[in-house]
């Protein structure tokens, strides 16, 4: 199987190599694997089996890559969740995707409520303990065929929806990726994504080719210039935001000491003007990462040099083009390919996608035709293959590379007392580049407080999600058929207060 497979090869070839690393701990490729194979015995003995569903619920530690493995070995399937989700949120997901056991944080386990025997947590003397056992795992119970995770994403509705994803389409987008990027294992990627979502399928690219991978619980700029600086740091993989914040903390004008060699960035555009500066603080290649979890992880790419003269004619306004092993093209509504310049909607065509959506076969008809992704996005293709983004299909706010759809906070307001209706938009924020705006009609002599409002939806939603502002409107544009107008709301809104 694709994981145990990894750890055999590193094992055998550089077993004393560091493997993963969270600040001043760290763990080899042999330390991994005990790790893994102890684990592995543990949850087996609580009761663990192949294809029992288990979740993640953490912030990015050693423990988290540890769980991956051993439950790969089982068999069963991890489900990465933010350590943000509410316990209302996961109550909802944990049911619909038929979680069995919980693996995580003490905290965001401990809010659960859930009987001791269905969790596990890592913030513990005994769990630790279990970590250094030196267990024999039990006999490999996965195949390429089997689930390998369900990753957590949104829909229009604005709840979960679980992407499962096989180990052997895991290892077709490794090798995919791999064949692009030309990753050794002289790597050192410092991931500051979180590990719960779909940016798990390319740090196990890295992982795969026996890259070094560093992870912090916390995003911290200084802290994170320090890692890069004195940790050797070769590759770094963020989201926009983050490298504004880390811009912010390098100062006009300064430079980064580091031996960097690409910063990967993905989940939002980049502004020209953040990448300049970028380029001159940190003096390395750029690299854009266009992907979706159900296509499998990234399927176009495009790498800057160090300088603008060093380019070589890429196009840095577009969202790059097909790695090898991958088809990417631009369909109509029939899902038939438009020729270059024209737009319609980006289909992918991997081996390595989505299996399907847990319990959601509607949703998975709709999303994949003929074999063919539809991502939902809308551009158009140069004649080099260059995809060029034109427009989000649907309406989708990404805060920070966090997607949050409106649908799930209107309902959240909606909820809170004197609240008539709701329309929830995204408007530009200089430093998350977009948050979310809600306008609120009130009911006739009720006492609304938009502060009162805001603390109501603190728990139940994740912090990522709340709204920055609550404005009171007399009422919210519809259509006919009485959808939101969110167009004529954005026109109304301006930037956010």
């Amino acid at each position: 199987m694709w994981l145990s497979d990894i750890l055999d090869r590193h094992c055998q070839q550089r077993g004393d190599a560091h493997a993963v690393v969270e600040g001043d701990r760290a763990l080899t490729w042999l330390e991994l694997r005990s790790a893994a194979h102890s684990l592995a015995a543990h949850l087996d003995e609580t009761g663990i089996r192949h294809g029992d569903r288990v979740a993640v619920y953490s912030r990015n530690r050693i423990e988290v890559v540890v769980s991956y493995f051993a439950l790969a070995h089982l068999g069963a399937p991890f489900v990465p969740v933010n350590h943000a989700m509410s316990p209302t949120e996961f109550a909802d997901a944990a049911e619909r995707m038929e979680i069995r056991h919980v693996l995580g944080e003490r905290r965001p386990v401990e809010r659960l409520g859930l009987p001791e025997d269905r969790t596990t947590v890592f913030d513990t003397e005994e769990f630790q303990k279990v970590l250094v056992a030196g267990r024999a795992a039990p006999p490999l119970a996965a195949s390429l065929d089997d689930p390998l995770a369900v990753l957590l994403t949104s829909g229009t509705t604005g709840r979960p929806k679980g992407v499962l994803q096989t180990a052997g389409a895991l290892r077709q987008m490794s090798l995919s990726w791999l064949a692009q990027a030309r990753v050794d294992d002289s790597v050192r990627l410092l991931n500051l994504n979180s590990l719960s979502h779909g940016s798990i399928t390319a740090t196990l690219h890295y992982v795969a080719a026996g890259a070094t991978l560093h992870v912090m619980r916390e995003f911290q700029p200084r802290a994170v210039l320090r890692q890069i600086t004195e940790r050797g740091i070769t590759h770094v993989w963020a989201v926009p935001q983050m490298l504004r914040f880390l811009m912010m903390a390098v100062g006009k004008d300064a430079t980064v000491p580091n031996g960097l060699r690409e910063i990967m960035f993905g989940a939002s555009p980049m502004s020209p003007e953040l990448l300049r500066d970028a380029r001159r603080a940190f003096g390395c290649a750029f690299r854009n990462v266009y992907g979706m979890t159900e296509a499998g992880g990234t399927f176009c790419t495009w790498l800057s040099g160090k300088t603008e003269e060093e380019d070589g004619g890429v196009p840095l306004e577009s969202s790059g083009r097909s790695v090898p092993g991958i088809r990417v093209e631009i369909h109509d509504e029939e899902n038939r390919p438009l020729p270059p310049g024209e737009v319609g909607e980006v289909c992918v065509l991997a081996v390595g996608r989505m299996s399907h959506y847990v319990g959601d076969a509607e949703e998975t008809r709709r999303t994949v035709v003929d074999g063919w992704v539809r991502t939902g996005d809308l551009g158009w293709m140069d004649a080099h293959g260059y995809v060029h983004l034109k427009d989000r299909k649907k309406d989708v706010i990404k805060r920070g590379g966090q997607n949050v759809f409106p649908a799930e906070v209107e309902n959240a307001v909606a909820a809170f007392d004197g609240v008539a209706d709701v329309a929830v938009i995204g408007v530009p924020d200089d430093v998350w580049g977009e948050v979310p705006l809600a306008f609120v009609v009130v009911e006739e002599g009720a006492a609304f407080s938009s502060d009162a409002l805001l603390a109501f939806l603190h728990g139940r939603l994740s912090s990522y999600k709340l709204p920055k502002e609550a404005r009171t409107v007399a009422e919210i544009p519809r259509n006919a058929a009485g959808k939101i107008l969110r167009r004529v709301l954005a026109e109304q809104a301006g930037p956010a207060r």
